[in-house]
């Protein structure tokens, strides 16, 4: 691992080169661990870069013609018409079962990129970034990509909430007091040495304002978090359930970006997103491909995100998983839909993402907004950033 001077640690942060470079250093804030107040919301977004197939949150659909390799034994009926596969999301924790839905967003198109973006745009802003300004809170920073793939969508900040992108947790971990690292500096100082930074470039950033927009939230995303309080924070711990060395804090992969998502989470930020490449499944006609995917890089992973974060009385924590489209039929090519799959406290068991044996949704399935929509209602915000919820039945009341 290569470790950094005191020089190059605030050289690094006073450069704050793009958007999130607080948060590319580690520097999170931890204002949230020294809050007790329960029912702290947030939001997982697990995005399937390229597709997430309709087998997963929809396999009786494909049980008549045994597509995907859907048999009659391989479902698992979770009730008010929602059967899941088996072998993958049938054997999710007990919360999970009890608290699933899935979703349908019928966007009607077979692209990638414009499939990726209708996912996450919510009219001139991005879904993400606009649900976690609504949800506000104490964290400085709110909304997080997890890892260097990036996240679909606009990057405009949202009522004073920017994007900002976690790729090392080393000396957020540090700031925590979860590592005793001599090569990162005391906080004060770091703080100090930043914000004169800021001072010396005001002239620029007034100057220049487009051309150093991400400069400017980097500056101020950097110096609140470390303007916020610390308490002691134990990444062996994490680590160990996690299942890596204690001496990872790269992310790197599906384990590490979640493991992330849960500090973040515990200091304060609304939105974690983890975008997980290689997910165009051409020619996956018996499904086989996706299911060792899923079982090999996702779910075990997210199995310990549930049983320690969403399973946990004190929180309101969900997750999401969704990708560009389904996959059509024969070939496992592109469908015009999606059905995502969602996990939380406030998650009625139950569906409006069937698709029938052909992948299609119902014509009256609503589009992306319609998911963010749900999904911001599932975090019990007293009004409605993206309209009325459309999935009332999918919502414990």
């Amino acid at each position: 691992m290569n470790r950094l001077s005191r020089r190059q640690w605030l050289q690094g942060m006073a450069g704050l080169a793009g958007a999130g470079t607080a948060a590319r250093l580690g520097l999170w804030p931890s204002t949230a661990f020294a809050q007790e107040a329960p029912e702290k919301a947030a939001l997982l977004v697990v995005f399937l870069n390229g597709g997430y197939n309709a087998l997963f949150g929809s396999a009786d659909s494909f049980a008549g013609e045994g597509t995907f390799g859907v048999t009659g034994s391989n479902q698992r009926m979770l009730g008010n018409g929602l059967v899941v596969d088996g072998p993958t999301f049938g054997n999710l924790p007990a919360f999970a079962l009890e608290h699933m839905a899935t979703v349908g967003v019928r966007h009607g198109i077979t692209g990638h990129e414009a499939a990726q973006d209708h996912c996450f745009t919510a009219g001139n802003s991005n879904a993400a970034i606009k649900l976690a300004a609504a949800m506000g809170g104490e964290g400085a920073i709110k909304c997080v990509q997890l890892g260097g793939q990036g996240m679909p969508g606009g990057r405009e900040p949202e009522n004073g909430v920017s994007l900002q992108t976690i790729n090392d947790m080393k000396s957020t971990i540090a700031a925590l007091g979860g590592i005793t690292d001599a090569t990162v500096p005391d906080r004060g100082i770091a703080e100090r040495a930043i914000a004169a930074s800021r001072f010396m470039s005001a002239k620029t950033l007034v100057n220049s304002p487009r051309l150093t927009k991400t400069l400017g939230e980097g500056y101020g995303a950097a110096v609140e978090t470390l303007q916020k309080p610390v308490k002691s924070y134990n990444y062996v711990n994490l680590a160990n359930a996690y299942g890596f060395s204690p001496t990872t804090t790269a992310v790197t992969n599906f384990t590490t970006q979640v493991a992330a998502a849960e500090v973040m989470i515990e200091a304060g930020a609304n939105v974690c997103v983890a975008v997980n490449g290689g997910w165009d499944t051409h020619g996956d006609r018996d499904g086989s491909n996706v299911r060792t995917m899923m079982n090999d890089r996702i779910l075990p992973s997210l199995r310990v995100f549930i049983n320690r974060m969403v399973a946990d009385s004190r929180r309101n924590v969900n997750v999401v998983i969704m990708g560009d489209f389904a996959r059509s039929l024969p070939g496992s090519d592109h469908a015009a839909g999606v059905s995502a799959t969602v996990i939380g406290k406030n998650v009625r068991v139950g569906t409006t993402g069937r698709v029938d044996a052909d992948v299609r949704l119902s014509p009256g399935t609503p589009q992306g907004l319609g998911l963010w929509a749900y999904l911001a209602r599932l975090t019990n915000l007293p009004f409605q950033p993206f309209g009325s919820n459309p999935h009332t039945g999918l919502v414990l009341t």
